[in-house]
Order: C-alpha cells, then sequence, then structure tokens
C-alpha cells in the first residue's frame, strides 16, 4: 500500500516502461510476444484524438476483439478523454 502525499502524487511510471505484450499471428509457426511502451500507446491516442477528437459527449464502440492491437486503443482513448464506451455483444 502506499504510504505517501495523498495530493500531487508522483508519476512512477516511464515512457519506456511496458504497457502490454501483445503476440504475432503465428505464421511462421511459432507466435511471437511484442513488447509495446506506454509512449507508443499514447502516441497512437494522442494521434487518433488529433486526427479525429473526441469529447465527453461521445461514446466510442468497442468492437474489437482484445486479441487484436486495435482494440488497445478503443479500450483506453475514451478514457482519457472523458467519452462513454459501449461495448460490442458476441456475435453482433
Amino acid at each position: 500500500s502506499y504510504e505517501g502525499k495523498s495530493e500531487n502524487l508522483e508519476c512512477i511510471n516511464k515512457p519506456s516502461d511496458l504497457v502490454y505484450v501483445i503476440y504475432t499471428s503465428g505464421s511462421t509457426g511459432k507466435p511471437k510476444g511484442v513488447m509495446i511502451e506506454h509512449s507508443a500507446l499514447i502516441n497512437r491516442i494522442e494521434w487518433m484524438q488529433e486526427a479525429y477528437p473526441i469529447s465527453s459527449k461521445d461514446t466510442i464502440l468497442q468492437k474489437t476483439p482484445y486479441t487484436f492491437d486495435v482494440s488497445v486503443w478503443e479500450m483506453f482513448w475514451w478514457a482519457i478523454v472523458g467519452a462513454k464506451v459501449c461495448i460490442l455483444a458476441p456475435g453482433m
């Protein structure tokens, strides 16, 4: 548990820290893990926000399976800008 000051918390992560690992499709017969850093995810979300701005008035559709890399920005973009997320029901 955290025992420091509760206001103005210090950042414990660095841009080069890993945020997730995603695996290749395995076209060679052996899937490989690709390590993605925080900075890569934030860069993608910032680009999306600049190219296709959303706000707290918008709702994002989470439609991509979590095993596909596109799902990652779908999972986080809405939360960073205060929008809403709608999760597509299986089979839709």
